[in-house]
């Protein structure tokens, strides 16, 4: 037998707007519309039909999830959310999108003794 060659295309894949609608719950593609804006997803057309990328809807639809995850479980939650994770790659641009947006804040609390020991915490702040 002959090896039939896949057509599939290799790209993301992609929702329309009434995917994203039925996710959400929602009845109206002027909410959708919004909700897609209020959260920074771009809409694209392709031949008279929007959609966005599935990747995109679902990192920001799981970030809330993983936010609360990070609030209960600040030591391993890295860990829960990959077996909760559906896919590796969702996982991984999650934990890149945190680690980029997570600034770097002291955990420790630093006592000064003296002035001398003031003017080198100065100096090392800067």
């Amino acid at each position: 037998m002959e090896e039939v060659e896949s057509t599939i295309s290799k790209s993301q894949p992609r929702l329309t707007l009434r995917q994203v609608a039925a996710e959400l719950n929602y009845k109206d593609e002027l909410a959708t519309r919004r909700w897609l804006k209020k959260n920074g997803i771009q809409k694209h057309r392709l031949a008279k039909e929007n959609f966005v990328y599935q990747i995109e809807f679902d990192l920001v639809f799981d970030r809330p999830y993983v936010n609360s995850l990070r609030m209960k479980h600040p030591q391993k939650w890295k860990e829960i959310y990959r077996r909760a994770c559906k896919d590796d790659t969702l996982y991984e641009l999650m934990v890149m999108e945190i680690e980029e947006s997570t600034p770097r804040i002291p955990m420790t609390k630093v006592s000064l003794r003296s002035k001398s020991d003031d003017k080198r915490y100065k100096s090392l702040l800067v």
